[in-house]
C-alpha cells in the first residue's frame, strides 16, 4: 500500500520581510484582512496538531496544494518550511505547489521567490524513458517550472500552477496554454501508463462556489486536456472545504476531483482543520479524511470512501 497525504491552505503566519514598502496595494488590504478576519479563523495551534497527527500516520508522501502564506511574505514561507521539515522525513517525501496567496503580487511571481524557497519540494524527475530532460524540467532561465513531475513508488505526481498575480482583489486562477500543453504531454506519456497519475492544482477544476472572481478561468481547457489524456486523481484546495466532483476522461471514464478543507481553519465540524490520506492498493484508491475534533482536541478519522 502507498499512502499519500494531501494538506492544503494552511495559511502560515510570519512577519519577516514585512515593511512599509511591501505594503503597497493588495498586500495592504490583505494585511488588514489578516488582522481583522483570518487571525480569528486560521489557528497556528491546529497546524501544529495536524503535524503531530501526520507524523503518527507515517504516510509515504505529502502533497501541499498551496496557500502556504497569507500575503506572500518571506516570514510566512519560512514558517511553512519549518513545519514541513519538522513533520516529514525528507524533501523527496514532499511535493509543494503555490496557491493564489503565494502569488499575491506581481513582484513575487516575477522573482520566483516561492520556487526558490520550495525548490527541494519541486525538483522534477525525468520521464523514465526520456533520453533527455522531460517537458517538466526547470532551469533558472525557464519562464516557469510548471508542470513538474514527481515519481514516487507507484504514483506519478504532476504539480500544476494555477496562480497568477491578479492585479485586483480577486482570487481567480489561470493555468495557461503552455502549461496545459506540457501537462497533456506528461499525462499521455506511455512511461506513466502503469502509474497512478495524480494532478495537483490549487484552484478547483470545476466551479463549486459562484463567481469568476475566485475560480479557475480556463477550467474548460483543463477539462479538455483531462478528457483526452486522462488522469487517475486530481487534488485541489482553495475553497476551504471538502469537495467532490468528477470529470470525464478518455472513453467517458470518470476522473475523481477531490478538494480538501483548510489545514488551519477553526470553524464548525464540517470545515474544521482537516487533511486527506489516499490509500493506493492493487484494488483501487481509498479516501480517508482526518479532522480535528474540538471536544477531544485530537484528529480523528471522519470519512473513509472507496474512490476507484
Amino acid at each position: 500500500m502507498f499512502r499519500l497525504a494531501h494538506v492544503t491552505d494552511p495559511h502560515f503566519r510570519g512577519y519577516q520581510g514585512l515593511s512599509l514598502g511591501a505594503l503597497a496595494g493588495k498586500r495592504a488590504v490583505g494585511l488588514v484582512n489578516l488582522a481583522l478576519n483570518r487571525r480569528r479563523h486560521h489557528k497556528l495551534a491546529l497546524l501544529a496538531a495536524l503535524g503531530d497527527d501526520l507524523r503518527a500516520q507515517a504516510v509515504d508522501h505529502l502533497a501541499l496544494t498551496g496557500d502556504l502564506s497569507n500575503i506572500s511574505l518571506d516570514g510566512e514561507w519560512q514558517e511553512a518550511r519549518r513545519w514541513i521539515e519538522r513533520n516529514t522525513s525528507s524533501p523527496q517525501s514532499v511535493t509543494v505547489i503555490p496557491g493564489n496567496h503565494d502569488a499575491y503580487v506581481a513582484e513575487v511571481v516575477e522573482s520566483q521567490i516561492f520556487e526558490r524557497l520550495f525548490a527541494p519540494y519541486q525538483q522534477p524527475d525525468p520521464l523514465p524513458s526520456a533520453p533527455s530532460p522531460s517537458p517538466s524540467s526547470f532551469s533558472s532561465s525557464s519562464p516557469s517550472p510548471y508542470p513538474f513531475l514527481h515519481l514516487r513508488g507507484p504514483v506519478a505526481l504532476i504539480g500544476v500552477n494555477s496562480c497568477v498575480a491578479t492585479g485586483d482583489l480577486g482570487a481567480w486562477g489561470e493555468i495557461g496554454t503552455p502549461q496545459l500543453t506540457r501537462l497533456e504531454t506528461l499525462l499521455a506519456s506511455p512511461a506513466l501508463a502503469d502509474r497512478v497519475r495524480v494532478v495537483l492544482v490549487h484552484h478547483p477544476p470545476v466551479m463549486h462556489k459562484g463567481g469568476e472572481h475566485r475560480n479557475l478561468r480556463d477550467r474548460a481547457q483543463l477539462a479538455a486536456v483531462l478528457s483526452r489524456a486522462g488522469a487517475d486523481l486530481v487534488l485541489h484546495g482553495h475553497d476551504h472545504q471538502d469537495e467532490r466532483a468528477t470529470l470525464d476522461g478518455p472513453g467517458g471514464r470518470a476522473i475523481a476531483i477531490v478538494g480538501a478543507g483548510s489545514a488551519s481553519y477553526s470553524g464548525g465540524p464540517e470545515r474544521r482543520s482537516r487533511y486527506n490520506i489516499y490509500e493506493l492498493t492493487a484494488d483501487g484508491i481509498t479516501l480517508v479524511t482526518r479532522a480535528h475534533d474540538q471536544a477531544t482536541d485530537r484528529f480523528e478519522e471522519v470519512r473513509r470512501e472507496k474512490l476507484v
